[in-house]
């Protein structure tokens, strides 16, 4: 597998994300790339005829942020060094700008597969459960990305439930998980919520045809029907199966939104405990 790239602000959220990564990086037996960045104030010159200074400030501010950077690494080597993973391969990179532009920049020189980012708060899925960073990360790259909640402890991966409407273009996501899941040797459920606007005959034939595509997978298909909304079918399956990961397909802005809206925090609750990887529509 490609490397992976972790974004970090340090926080004691990002901190437990960081070993979930660490984690997973060395069950893949790939190499963690940790990014902090960060951005720099807008200023005006104050002192006319001397413009100098400004660069001046420019380069008191970076010295500042790596000082602080330089000392959060060995927390996250004794981090590692505490969970026998100190051994695992690591490089950390320091950028200015952004996060989102900072993580496309990292994804594109380093041979990034897949960016694990940390989500924060008490309960619920929604824009400031899961973090502003996060969020614009997912919206605004093509890799695939880990959202990693606070409370995720990382245990070996052995089911991965990937909801899907069966369109031809989530294929490419879940030969992706497949490929993940082969080295983990973890098992995929592929997962179709049944509605009242859905044949079910369709879905069984969709199955049926799938599961032709990837012979020799450890490959399951689940059909559920829907009693009350698609979420809350979902987290049931979710919690009755001990799910360890949620793989989705982001189709599209207004599929996104609807998704992380407020209205669904209390129904995507599971993810207080379990990280959701989300993959964009080719």
């Amino acid at each position: 597998m490609k490397n992976i790239l972790f974004s970090t602000d340090f926080s004691d959220g990002a901190n437990n994300a960081f070993l979930y990564a660490l984690q997973l990086a060395n069950q893949l037996d790939t190499k963690l790339y940790v990014l902090y960045s960060y951005i720099s104030p807008v200023l005006s010159a104050t002192h006319a005829g001397q413009p100098e200074l400004l660069g001046q400030v420019y380069e008191q501010i970076e010295l500042t942020k790596f000082d602080y950077y330089k000392k959060q690494i060995p927390q996250l080597h004794d981090l590692a060094q505490e969970h026998n993973l100190d051994h695992s391969k690591m490089v950390f990179l320091f950028e200015e700008g952004t996060v989102v532009a900072a993580v496309k920049k990292s994804v594109q020189q380093e041979n990034i597969a897949l960016v694990v980012m940390g989500t924060h708060g008490a309960s619920g899925f929604r824009k400031e459960f899961i973090g502003s960073n996060t969020v614009n990360v997912i919206r605004n790259i093509k890799t695939p990305v880990l959202a990693v909640p606070a409370k995720a402890a990382y245990s070996a991966i052995q089911k991965v439930a990937f909801t899907t409407l069966f369109r031809e273009k989530d294929q490419t996501a879940l030969k992706e998980i497949l490929d993940l899941a082969k080295i983990v040797n973890a098992t995929v459920y592929c997962t179709n919520v049944i509605t009242d606007n859905s044949d079910p005959a369709d879905a069984l034939f969709y199955g049926e045809s799938w599961s032709k595509l990837f012979p020799d997978r450890k490959l399951e298909f689940t059909f559920l029907k829907n009693e009350d909304t698609v979420e809350n079918t979902i987290n049931r399956f979710i919690k009755e199966s001990n799910i360890d990961l949620l793989a989705i397909v982001k189709r599209n802005r207004s599929f996104f939104d609807r998704l992380f809206s407020s209205s669904l925090s209390n129904n995507l609750t599971f993810h207080a405990e379990i990280p959701i990887l989300v993959f964009h529509e080719e």
